[in-house]
């Protein structure tokens, strides 16, 4: 699976904090008295913050950018470079406000903004609905400041991530099968994972991640409620 480190705590966002969230940074926007007349939203986790802030800042022109760090193929690197060019003259003359769901390094969101500036807009500023205290950039508005590092499971990848979180502690244990029960076990002790702080943001969902990871061949059955990684 994936790059997700071995040991790091998770919290899992609900629907409506991140709303709020929204509304926070696009409050900010107003308070700078700053009209933007397009927002653009980083592919894929600034799609759900550029739709809520179009609303809360009554715009309906809202694009995208897909944001990528390789340096070959199919190797990350460090350097953010953009997979899907906007249209030419998509921006030109306009205020963009340019918006992500969440930065750690940063380099994705300031890599995005100088693709902007180099279109020849009036001005662009920066957003972000939460900033990683490892972040060296700075956006222009941001609706949550984090303390500690932590990995976020928005609700928009949820199931993306608990594929990797869930094979990813079925690989470090130090056994052959595994319940539902001894996979919360699991995503505690790695994770930090508390069932109810699941659960009040995605109930009842495990089971359906289980089915998911049997659909991508990732674990098959053993017993009925008990799996096992693919061979």
């Amino acid at each position: 699976m994936g790059d997700i480190p071995e040991e790091f705590k998770c919290v899992f966002p609900t629907w409506d904090y991140i709303y709020d969230l929204c509304r926070e940074v696009s409050q900010q926007v107003k308070r700078d008295s700053f009209e933007p007349d397009v927002v653009v939203a980083l592919a894929r986790g600034g799609w759900f913050a550029g739709r809520c802030a179009c609303d809360f800042l009554g715009l309906d022109d809202l694009t995208s950018l897909k944001m990528e760090h390789y340096v070959g193929t199919a190797e990350r690197g460090d350097e953010a470079t953009v997979r899907y060019p906007m249209p030419e003259g998509s921006v030109a003359g306009k205020n963009v406000l340019v918006i992500d769901d969440i930065a750690e390094t940063g380099k994705s969101i300031d890599r995005a903004r100088e693709y902007v500036l180099d279109r020849e807009p009036e001005a662009v500023r920066t957003a972000l609905l939460q900033l990683l205290p490892e972040c060296d950039f700075e956006p222009d508005y941001v609706g949550e400041e984090l303390e500690n590092w932590s990995w976020n499971v928005y609700p928009w990848n949820f199931v993306e991530d608990m594929l990797e979180l869930v094979t990813g502690v079925m690989e470090r244990a130090d056994q052959e099968a595994f319940t539902i029960a001894d996979l919360r076990h699991y995503l505690y002790r790695h994770h930090g994972v508390e069932r109810i702080s699941m659960e009040i943001a995605q109930p009842n969902r495990m089971g359906e991640i289980m089915v998911e990871l049997e659909r991508q061949s990732l674990v098959e059955p053993v017993d009925e409620g008990t799996w096992r990684l693919a061979d």
